[in-house]
């Protein structure tokens, strides 16, 4: 006889009994932690972020720079409007919490050059002061059909107002500037100013001031139909001085084209 094999599924009770249940694993334990809570780990850490950044988020807000003062004496709406656009560029330029005020300040006198020098203060908790002071316009200067103002350091701060009184020295070699630039030296600003103040004792009215190839050499047209010449690196009331004297040699006698008056203790007409 062939013997008949009998095939028990699994779960099916054998001899009348029912089959066990299937053991459970029990979680293996990794560094202190279950693998269960392993795979719980991720979202804590998420959770936890996200709280993190959430206090970060109301902290920061709190302190975002909302009002800005301006104390200036004549430009405060256009400062006010410049330190607003150079907040604007910059996340971090923009709180109070990383406001680096050395840097607002290099660069809203670099975008505005009629600014002398500039002071900022912060308020707490969403605001800044800025005080400001301004160039003077001392002198004007013309080249290339155009008008500009030079402060006492000689750099453009802006276009000549039309109808100012300034006095205004022509470049003859028409080189193009532009707002920002120092376009003479401190110096010559003074020695021009120094003339201009001392020239009217000597009876002589100026109706010009040009310069060439070099701003060493000043050119004065005057109302006596002839030129003065003056080297602006010597001091204005010496050579006024040099000037006095040659009236006194001419005795009435007018040149005919210029008096020179660039060279020490000497002057020269024609």
């Amino acid at each position: 006889m062939v013997e008949r094999r009998v095939v028990r599924q699994p779960g099916r009770p054998q001899y009348g009994r029912p089959a066990p249940p299937p053991r459970q694993r029990r979680p293996v334990r990794i560094g202190g932690q279950t693998t269960s809570n392993l795979k719980r780990l991720p979202w804590r850490l998420i959770t936890l972020l996200g709280g993190i950044l959430l206090v970060v988020w109301f902290i920061w807000s709190i302190f975002n720079i909302h009002t800005v003062n301006v104390t200036t004496p004549t430009k405060g709406d256009d400062v006010k409007t410049e330190v607003q656009s150079l907040l604007d560029k910059s996340m971090t330029q923009d709180n109070l919490l990383t406001l680096s005020t050395g840097k607002l300040t290099s660069d809203l006198i670099t975008l505005d050059p009629q600014l002398k020098a500039v002071e900022i203060h912060r308020l707490w908790p969403h605001g800044i002061t800025v005080i400001v002071t301004e160039k003077q316009p001392a002198l004007g200067w013309s080249t290339g059909n155009q008008n500009y103002l030079l402060d006492r350091d000689g750099t453009v701060i802006g276009t000549l107002p039309n109808g100012s009184n300034l006095p205004t020295v022509v470049d003859g070699s028409n080189l193009p500037v532009q707002k920002g630039q120092q376009v003479v030296t401190a110096s010559f600003v003074t020695f021009c100013s120094e003339l201009l103040a001392d020239l009217p004792q000597t009876g002589i009215g100026v109706t010009g001031l040009r310069v060439q190839d070099t701003t060493f050499d000043l050119y004065v047209q005057t109302n006596k139909n002839y030129q003065l010449i003056f080297d602006t690196t010597r001091p204005a009331a010496d050579e006024v001085a040099d000037l006095e004297r040659v009236e006194k040699t001419l005795a009435g006698k007018v040149p005919a084209q210029y008096i020179d008056m660039r060279i020490t203790g000497k002057a020269y007409y024609q």
